[in-house]
């Protein structure tokens, strides 16, 4: 068989397994508005991780290391924030162990005992596992895994809000452009409408700016950016890059916050000129939200603080403590060629989807 054909029957199958992926995606379409405790709150804690469930010894050290930053804390925290890639293997439906193994026992329930809100990640469309974990938050209302729909907002609390979070679908090459310009123009109402909390955060997967492998993605700073800076958004959390990151970009408001350090095997820094922090370390991001601040601190796999800082109401952001950036280091071949770079799919689309 001649290479030529052999090349034509891999781009048929490529493109009929993105079909496939594409037709599935009519499930969890439907935003939604979760609120969480009722009543009026002086404070929010929210954790914030991405790049996490393969199961792996990483995973567990970063697990384990959140179970002790939360118990010695003595706060009371509200919901994590996971910024997709939740699943690097595969899931043969609600009723795999791999739920139990990798998400229900991973993450002690005494301790960490609040919801879960999740955002899907590339790895998260491989072999339908996108519409899996939605269909997992719907058959199973007492877990802590929430994914109401692909995209949603919660507000904390219901009334008068003291901060919201939007949960966004960045897989903007896997998702439909339907969807794409629908989340869009959701995103974009909801930011005009008004009733915002006193601290707006976007949460998603892939980075607008990154010191890491992937690095910046353009398409997310002229669409999602554009409406960050309009409107005052003032976090944007996301993984993607395997490390973590604290990035105040000149001429950006928007504070970037890089939380992939959820137990996924981490990658060299490539760029070393932006900061404040940048480190190739797992670990996760803890949020305290006031009425007056926000401090942020970026918790290792030892659950010592490496990096912290606070913003202002009046967008002043001042470093507490920090261990610094990780040098740069030049690229391999392997990590140019590699598929997954910017926002390229790391992997091929899923050929069937869940049941």
């Amino acid at each position: 068989m001649s290479r030529i054909l052999l090349a034509l029957i891999g781009i048929a199958l490529a493109t009929g397994a993105c079909s496939d992926t594409r037709r599935s995606q009519t499930y969890g379409r439907d935003p939604q508005l979760i609120s969480a405790r009722g009543g009026k709150i002086d404070e929010v804690n929210l954790l914030a991780m991405g790049d996490w469930g393969n199961g792996g010894r990483q995973q567990r050290v970063v697990a384990a290391a959140m179970r002790d930053y939360v118990r010695s804390s003595e706060q009371d925290f509200d919901g994590i924030l996971l910024c997709g890639d939740n699943f690097y293997v595969k899931l043969r439906g609600v009723d795999d162990p791999q739920w139990r193994t990798l998400f229900e026992e991973m993450y002690d329930k005494d301790v960490l005992d609040f919801p879960f809100y999740a955002a899907l990640g590339n790895h998260d469309y491989e072999n339908g596992k996108d519409v899996i974990e939605l269909e997992y938050a719907r058959r199973n209302p007492e877990s802590r895994w929430k994914m109401p729909s692909r995209w949603y907002r919660i507000d904390f609390p219901k009334d008068d809000p003291l901060v919201t979070v939007f949960m966004l679908d960045s897989d903007k090459d896997l998702l439909r452009r339907e969807l794409w310009h629908a989340q869009n123009q959701w995103l974009r109402d909801q930011l005009r409408a008004g009733g915002l909390g006193k601290w707006v955060i976007c949460a998603a997967h892939h980075p607008l700016f990154s010191n890491g492998d992937h690095g910046d993605i353009g398409a997310l700073q002229k669409t999602w950016g554009a409406l960050f800076e309009e409107h005052g958004v003032d976090f944007y959390v996301c993984g993607h890059d395997h490390d973590l990151q604290h990035l105040q970009v000149p001429g950006w408001e928007t504070s970037f916050v890089l939380a992939g350090g959820g137990g996924a095997g981490v990658r060299p820094m490539r760029n070393d000129r932006r900061g404040p922090f940048s480190r190739s370390v797992h670990g996760f991001v803890h949020f305290n939200l006031t009425g007056q601040r926000v401090v942020v601190k970026f918790i290792d796999e030892r659950a010592r603080v490496v990096h912290a800082f606070e913003r202002g109401v009046d967008d002043k952001v001042s470093v507490l403590d920090t261990t610094g950036r990780d040098p740069a280091q030049p690229r391999t071949v392997r990590s140019i060629t590699r598929p997954d770079l910017a926002t390229r799919p790391a992997t091929m689309p899923a050929t069937t989807a869940a049941p």
